[in-house]
């Protein structure tokens, strides 16, 4: 199969996708449940679809960040043209940040801050949530 270009694979899948999710409230906003859409923004720019490179952020069931990247020019085997990259977790976050921005960096320079931020906010999901002992007050206190 010779190699399709990006633009007419996005003319082909801008209104009808398995991943496209469309909402008739917020003024029409189109959405992406791609695995390879950092944004989750149904546009040309953040689509993994049809750009040749594209970066997607996920966390693993381990609680690792697992960053997988895309071939270019691979639109024959999908299933062999994702490169998955797993990050375990550190003392500190932002060793991992780093890793992130390290690895996107000269592969999609203009992805890298989304990808940071999918990461931190991954990272963040899975702490657990510190619980406020309400203080009692008045006689309830004083008991």
């Amino acid at each position: 199969m010779s190699s399709i270009s990006n633009d007419l694979v996005w003319e082909l899948t801008r209104s009808n996708s398995s991943y496209l999710v469309k909402r008739k409230s917020g003024a029409g906003v189109q959405f992406s449940r791609e695995p390879l859409n950092l944004t989750n923004k149904h546009t040309y720019v953040q689509s993994g679809i049809a750009n040749n490179k594209s970066v997607g952020v996920s966390l693993s069931d381990s609680g690792s960040i697992v960053l997988s990247t895309k071939k270019a020019g691979t639109f024959a085997a999908p299933a062999k043209s994702v490169i998955t990259t797993t990050f375990k977790p550190y003392k500190t976050n932002r060793k991992v940040y780093a890793a992130v921005a390290g690895a996107t960096k000269g592969y999609r320079d203009d992805l890298r801050p989304a990808a940071v931020s999918r990461a931190s906010a991954l990272l963040a999901s899975k702490k657990p949530k510190k619980t406020q002992v309400k203080k009692l007050r008045g006689k309830k206190a004083s008991a």
